[in-house]
């Protein structure tokens, strides 16, 4: 019983039927004969649970072959994927069969694609054994076995399927065209509806983009997006529009790359931009919604075409889950971030003075669930290129059979359907009462929020609800005019109750009502939810038995009537039935039934005279049973048990995985299998379940909560959960007069006092006003009243029929809701825009006042006075004191550094840039890759700077413990780029002369010739002859220190510019001295911040040259795989001959992100794990050689520990934020949970142990600010930041010849009361253009051996092997390197992206190895690996993977102990292990402190220092916790 057979259609007599049981045979008959399938080429059949029974002799003999012939059909036994259709695209890929690369190495077809492209068959034969002496290898069904699970399923061969239910990878428009469909994605090119504010082009104005673009279509569009930001920064009347909507982008991040179209389109780019321009003054909840509505967004963070588990299983057979990507971020970055703030932005703490999490995985997980069902819109004829797969323009549409069905839990304990009025406690036919919506469709008649079968769309024999003469529905929709023209609107929002007429009396509910002349409108109905257990639950049927059946709630209109005579089981729907598809309630159903003598049934089929797509679900006479499955968390899932029935749908099956959290009032029962808490299943009242967890009979309950008056509006909103509708609704009379106390307002029913009917309304501190039931409903188990948790509300039906696109679009609007109004999201938000806009440590009574106005909706008398708006906090944030105060310029820690992008409109804005006359406007190419800033080219989703971020100890504002963001992206290279490029634009004009910001060539001779420039700074000062030189260069210096500076340039500078000025006045005339000033000007303290400086006089003392002490030279380079590497393709299971073989778990749990066993490249075998061999992902051939040659070992199921735990309580033995991508990129480079050393990281702390030891030791990082490199203050210099591609030499033609003593001038050392922001940016300045000089020489003469490839990585080590090579003339004894390389996020399309990340990093390892041993440095050099977090084992929905916790890293050099793996890898990766948490996130069994003290014992610092270097080793205890480093390394 429940389980699937399938069975080939033959012709009789090609069969011979098998001696079968009497009662097998019949029972097999019966379902074969009778079952709805109608593929005419295979039958699949689900043995039913009741009902039907078999000979206990077939179940011995173990009958597997079975022939049995019906009629003129014989129906044999076949394997369960016999004909089922599959992409095998992936197989087709170079890496993955092992038979593709050698066929393209010789020369030879794709032995996958041949037998289509050649032979035209699409049948692949398992198992296939060819005749002896062919080239093609056998087939046994053993390979089908390892290797199905890498292939989608798109179904069975001969059936129909639509399009919309292909995976996403199959839904192409080539797939679309080949079977003569529409991909849903590409219109008939008629222009429709533009984007918000498109106007139409104006051919006056000249054609502005093609002076630069004509060279060919596909030149220079990636520079397009920032062309048009620029242009519109630099002329657009809305200046702070604009500067609120670029603060905008950097919290609501796509980054570019992770979109498809990035490098050759604009206009999804723009639009999505102009969401923030749009709102900048508007609402935060518009931004939130037309955001997440928004398709970059959705393929950004990976939940574009996310699917919900029970759509994936029943679709394609996988056990995925839904991409956790956006779910995540938009808590943390978006709304709430991780810990919970109080309104003046500081964190909240519990009893023991830890931070609060604003979430945990648990909301995650739930919210992921809410973020599936969104796909493109269908595209338009007007917009940019629509051949390209995917409207990225308009916001996206709901698939609502993607969409998960069951209840979420919210961030504060509640569900998202929380205060929402349940959908039986609506007023009967909703459809005629006051707040009913109707929303014009014009000639279709079809609904867009709800889904009719496809067939409806041209059937001319619909049956239409059409209103009568007299309805006043009719007449509301009509709208007449005063000589009586319809005037129909858009939208019909009923005003009042309206009286029905005719038929309108007998219909419980309306779709699409025809208003008059075939002009439709849809009703929607209001937001409701529905409780995911209630009484007197009825059984349904999908059309037939054989099909699907449900349980469904009696109150509700979702099913029609069928009805049959006594003893009959044929079901008819009665003739007047008002319209096709109508649902009614149950007792409607049998009233309908009674009306034709017939009574409702237990059908077997609808009578056939009906058309099939005119059958949905209809109501029987039989009864259901709610039953719950309990995990072993407490999480829940529903499990339907109709009395009788031949197939439940899979998503409510006893089977099912579709678990939700709920809210037990205590203990809830437990499976003595699930861990050593089990209790029995509630000590046997439930059925404990051989694969785990327990099934529960239930039951609900209904009480009333208050019996008296709310004593406050917080009693309600903290004891109520249950919404209710407006009372106006109802029948005059239903309810009386209502009664106010406590600013809580109660309605009664008539006669009644406090019951559970009675309504209470309340207006929260948000203004916002709401109708609780005076209800609560729990669900008990059956058997023991102790084991109970809230009936938890859901939008979603679990009816399939009825979960639909409108309730989930309320869900969203529901959720998008609950971000807005969090507590948490007015302060953070506050915080954010004041750091991007004024400063970057602001006190907290000015977040909170900016706070303050986004939830007031007021700021003086700007705003709307509703919650969420941004013109009032925005002018919060410019008009607050310590925004307007100009004494606070002198305060030392009030203040922030530039950013890029604003440093350079500023420039060109304020000295008015000007276009040259051969093209219309202002291009800055390739920006990101010299400064490191440039619109839309964001690296990551956590935007250009880290709002958190804290500069080294050895800063004013590290050891104040203050953040400065932009300083994570304030380093030598970009440092001398950024002014390099403002150099060559005041003096060539912007071309690429020494280091421009655009591409093309000017004249590169300083003199006002502009005129091969694409544009040049106009702003200048004629100097009247007669006027003293000196009263003019003052004249000249105060206009450009107010443009440039604010005017905050100090007296001493000021007098450094105006001299510098005087110098060339005579010499060079007033335009060359005017660019001199400015060049002085864009050096200054006061141009990089927003602080003046009280200078001391004294000269900046510039870093010494390090000397040498002699000792042995030793490196550690750490390579940081940013996003949360997948590492468990990295090291797989190969072969295990223990208890059971873990490759095949491995498999089993990975599904279609696992990698083929035979693909694997073998490791040498281990003694130490649970398998001997373990491989590594095929593309790994350089850390194979080298494991196997003892150069490379790992640490397996490694990560950020605080302290040994466990799955049971990891929860609270840790304090780092798990799961983030920020925080936990920190403690792996920090390895300082508790933060015992503040502001350092790991390898700053070995570096300054060795320091101690007289060593001359450097620290590097390359292309970005490290933590990692973070060392003590006052113990070593700051870490150095370097370019992978080199040293730029800086201001390579200067202006006079001394201006480099000028500059250091007025980057003069400053006394203590001096601002530190511009402190630190004077001393960056200084020490990078020292170290730059001393690099640029160094490093200019070295090259390497090896042929490092093109790729970021590469790059990195390459300049890291240089600067080893280079440590004789660094004078150095030791250095320690950061690296990184970005893009492991894979939350879609893991196995493509990996393959592409992980070939890239062994090429950049093996080419890192050839180049030292070259040099003879290899053994003196330790690389380690490693990550923020692992990946789930478990896929979700869109073929990717989420975040994790332990993972395998790497360590290779050539004092490496290789051929090693050390730590312990899971012995269980089932989410039943016990390191495992839930979708295979495995607890770490070694922490990163184990890695690094090996290291550092290596690296030859001291034990007595470990305590330094680790600050949270004491934490562990267990002596064999730790690996001695002589195991690791030879020592």
């Amino acid at each position: 019983p429940g389980l699937r057979s399938r069975w080939e259609i033959k012709a009789a007599g090609e069969c011979t039927a098998t001696a079968l049981g009497t009662n097998t045979n019949a029972s097999l008959v019966e379902l074969l004969f009778e079952s709805s399938d109608s593929n005419p080429l295979i039958r699949d059949i689900n043995f039913p649970a009741s009902g039907f029974t078999c000979e206990s002799s077939d179940y011995i003999n173990g009958i597997a072959e079975v022939e049995i012939i019906i009629g003129n059909q014989c129906f044999k036994r076949v394997h369960p994927e016999h004909m089922s259709v599959f992409d095998f695209t992936y197989w087709a890929l170079d890496h993955t069969h092992p038979g593709n690369m050698v066929a393209m190495m010789d020369g030879e077809s794709n032995p996958i694609k041949k037998w289509r492209d050649e032979d035209a068959s699409a049948f692949l034969i398992f198992p296939s054994f060819p005749d002896a002496g062919s080239d093609v290898p056998p087939h046994p069904l053993e390979r089908w076995i390892t290797h199905g699970d890498k292939f989608p399923k798109l179904g069975r061969f001969g059936d129909m399927t639509l399009f919309v239910d292909l995976p996403n990878e199959m839904r192409t428009d080539e797939v679309a065209e080949y079977f003569g469909d529409t991909s849903g994605s590409s219109g008939s090119a008629v222009v429709t509806c533009g984007s918000p504010g498109e106007v139409a082009n104006d051919p006056t104005l000249g054609k502005y983009f093609i002076a630069v673009h004509e060279k060919g279509t596909d030149w220079g569009l990636d520079q397009q997006k920032g062309d048009a930001f620029f242009n519109i920064a630099l002329s657009a009347q809305d200046q702070l529009r604009q500067r609120v909507a670029f603060a905008l982008s950097q919290i609501l991040v796509v980054v570019d790359k992770a979109i498809g179209v990035e490098g050759d389109h604009t206009e999804a780019f723009v639009a999505y931009h102009d969401i923030l321009v749009r709102n900048a003054f508007g609402n935060y909840r518009d931004i939130l919604k037309q955001v997440s509505y928004n398709p970059l967004m959705a393929e950004n963070l990976s939940f574009l075409q996310s699917k919900s588990t029970a759509h994936m299983w029943e679709h394609q057979q996988k056990h995925a889950f839904a991409d956790e990507n956006f779910a995540r971020e938009i808590m943390q970055l978006f709304s709430t971030g991780l810990y919970m703030l109080n309104k003046d932005g500081s964190h909240k703490v519990d009893e023991n003075g830890e931070l609060i999490n604003a979430y945990t995985n648990d909301e995650i997980m739930s919210f992921a669930r809410l973020w599936t069902g969104f796909d493109y819109q269908q595209t338009r004829g007007n917009m940019e290129d629509n051949t390209w797969f995917g409207n990225r323009v308009d916001p996206m549409r709901i698939e609502a059979s993607w969409r998960d069905k069951f209840p979420k839990t919210d961030m504060t304990g509640g569900y998202i359907g929380d205060g929402y009025p349940l959908c039986v406690d609506l007023p009967d036919k909703m459809w005629l009462r006051r707040g009913a919506r109707y929303r014009l469709l014009g000639s279709k008649h079809t609904p867009e929020t709800m889904e009719d079968h496809p067939s409806f769309k041209n059937d001319l024999t619909m049956k239409h609800f059409v209103l009568e003469a007299g309805s006043k529905l009719k007449e509301a929709l009509c709208n007449a005019d005063e000589v009586g023209n319809c005037q129909y609107a858009m939208t019909v929002t009923l005003e009042s109750n309206l009286p029905c007429i005719g038929k309108e009396c007998d219909a419980d509910t309306a779709r699409v009502v025809d208003a008059g002349g075939e002009l439709y409108y849809e009703y929607i109905s209001p937001a409701c939810v529905e409780q995911a257990f209630y009484r007197n639950a009825k059984k349904v049927i999908f059309k037939d038995r054989m099909k699907d059946s449900s349980c469904a709630n009696p109150l509700l209109p979702y099913a029609s009537e069928a009805c049959c005579s006594i003893a009959d089981v044929v079901a008819y729907r009665n003739p007047d039935y008002i319209y096709d598809q109508e649902r009614v309630m149950f007792s409607t159903a049998g009233s309908r039934c009674e009306a034709m003598g017939k009574q409702l049934c237990d059908f077997n089929y609808i009578d056939h005279d009906l058309d099939d797509h005119k059958k949905g679900y209809h109501w029987t006479s039989d009864s259901c049973k709610i039953q719950v499955k309990v995990d072993s968390v407490g999480q829940v899932a529903l499990v339907y048990k109709p009395n009788s029935y031949n197939h439940l749908h899979p998503h409510i099956d006893p089977n099912n995985r579709n678990f939700f959290k709920v809210y037990w009032d205590g203990d809830y029962p437990r499976n003595e299998i699930d861990g050593p808490d089990g209790n029995n299943c509630g000590n046997e009242v439930c059925t404990a379940l051989e694969t785990g967890g327990c099934l529960c009979d239930t039951n609900v309950f209904e009480s009333r909560v208050f019996s008296r008056m709310p004593t406050s509006v917080d009693e309600v909103l903290s004891k109520l959960t249950i919404g209710a509708y407006d009372t106006l609704a109802y029948d005059d009379g239903t309810y009386s007069a209502s009664v106010t106390e406590n600013d809580v307002t109660a309605y009664h029913k008539a006669g009644e006092e406090f019951t559970a009917e009675t309504i209470f309304e309340v207006t929260d501190k948000n203004r916002r006003s709401f109708r609780f039931k005076n209800s609560m409903e729990s669900v008990r188990v059956q058997g023991d009243s102790s084991l109970s948790f809230r009936n938890p509300s859901s939008f979603m039906s679990v009816l399939n029929t009825e979960s639909t696109a409108g309730k989930a679009a309320y869900e969203t609007d529901a959720a998008l809701d609950h971000y807005l109004y969090h507590d948490n999201t007015a302060p953070f938000l506050a915080l954010r825009m004041i750091q991007r806009m004024v400063t970057s440590n602001p006190s907290p009574r000015y977040v909170q006042a900016v706070a303050d106005a986004f939830t007031s909706g007021q700021y003086m008398d700007i705003g709307s006075g509703i919650y969420g708006d941004m013109g009032a906090m925005t002018a919060a944030v410019i008009l607050e004191p310590q925004a307007r105060d100009e004494t606070l310029d002198n305060d030392p820690f009030d203040g922030q550094f530039v950013e890029q992008v604003l440093q350079i409109t500023r420039l060109s804005r304020g000295l008015e840039i000007t276009p040259s006359d051969t093209v219309k406007l202002v291009y800055f190419d390739h920006l990101k890759d010299k400064v490191g800033q440039a619109p839309y080219e964001y690296d990551t989703v956590f935007s250009f700077f880290l709002p958190e971020y804290t500069p080294d100890g050895t800063t004013k504002i590290g050891q104040a413990t203050l953040v400065a963001p932009e300083v994570v992206a304030l380093d030598a290279p970009k440092t001398v780029e950024l002014i390099n490029g403002m150099f060559s634009m005041v003096k060539y004009g912007l071309s690429r002369c020494y280091g421009g910001f655009n591409s093309n060539w000017g004249s590169c001779t300083e003199n006002d010739d502009f005129s091969n420039s694409y544009a040049h700074l106009t702003h200048e000062m004629a100097w009247d002859q007669p006027e003293a030189g000196e009263v003019h260069a003052s004249a000249v210096v105060s206009e450009l220190s107010l443009l440039l500076t604010a005017g905050r340039l100090s007296n001493t500078n000021f007098d450094i510019v105006k001299n510098a000025y005087l110098d060339k006045l005579p010499l060079a005339g007033h335009a060359a001295a005017h660019r001199m000033a400015v060049q002085l000007l864009l050096t200054t303290p006061e141009f990089h911040t927003t602080q003046t400086t009280i200078p001391s006089g004294l000269a900046r003392p510039e870093p010494a040259e390090p000397v040498s002490s002699g000792v042995p030279y030793k490196a550690i380079v750490m390579v940081m795989l940013s996003g949360g590497a997948d590492s468990f393709n990295m090291l797989v299971p190969h072969t295990c001959t223990g208890a059971k073989d873990m490759y095949q778990e491995y498999n089993d749990v990975r599904l279609d992100v696992a990698l083929p066993k035979s693909d694997l490249i073998e490791l040498n075998s281990v003694t130490n794990q649970v398998c001997e061999k373990f491989g590594v992902h095929p593309r790994y051939g350089n850390v194979a050689s080298m494991f196997n040659s003892g150069d490379l070992s790992w640490f397996t199921n490694t990560g950020v520990l605080d302290k040994e735990t466990n799955k049971y309580e990891y929860w609270k033995d840790t304090v780092t934020q798990l799961f983030a991508h920020n925080w936990m990129q920190q403690a792996a480079q920090k390895a300082d949970p508790m933060k015992d050393a503040f502001g350092t990281g790991i390898l700053g702390r070995i570096r300054d142990a060795a320091t101690k030891q007289g060593r001359s030791v450097g620290a590097f990082s390359i292309d970005w600010s490290s933590a990692a490199t973070s060392g003590k203050p006052g113990v070593n210099p700051s870490a150095v930041i370097l370019n992978r591609n080199g040293v730029t030499k800086f201001n390579e033609k200067p202006s006079s010849d001394d201006m480099l003593i000028t500059i250091k001038k007025l980057n003069e050392d400053v006394t203590a009361e001096s601002g530190a922001f511009s402190d630190l940016w004077s001393d960056h300045l200084t020490t990078a253009l020292a170290t730059n000089e001393r690099l640029y020489n160094t490093l200019s003469v070295k090259t390497v051996q090896t042929e490092f490839p093109n790729e970021h990585l590469s790059r990195q080590l390459e300049m890291v092997a240089k600067m080893i090579d280079s440590r004789g003339e660094r004078g150095a004894d030791a250095d320690v390197f950061f690296s990184s390389k970005g893009g492991f996020d894979t939350h879609m399309n893991t196995l493509v992206n990996t393959d592409r990340l992980f070939g890239e990093l062994d090429a950049a390892y093996g080419a890192f190895r050839q180049e030292l041993e070259g040099k003879g440095i290899w053994d003196k050099v330790t690389l380690i690996t490693v990550s923020d977090f692992a990946r789930t084992l478990n896929p979700n929905g869109n073929a990717g993977v989420d975040h994790a916790w332990g993972g395998n890293y790497l360590i290779m050099g050539g004092s490496v102990k290789g051929g090693q793996i050390h730590g312990e890898y899971p012995d269980n990766l089932t989410d039943e292990g016990d390191r495992m948490l839930t979708r295979g996130r495995a607890i770490p069994t070694t922490g990163w402190e184990v890695v690094f003290r090996a290291a550092a014992e290596w690296f030859g610092c001291d034990s007595a220092d470990l305590p330094e270097i680790l600050p949270n080793m004491e934490t562990f205890t267990r002596e064999d916790y730790w690996i001695p480093a002589s195991n690791v390394f030879n020592m």
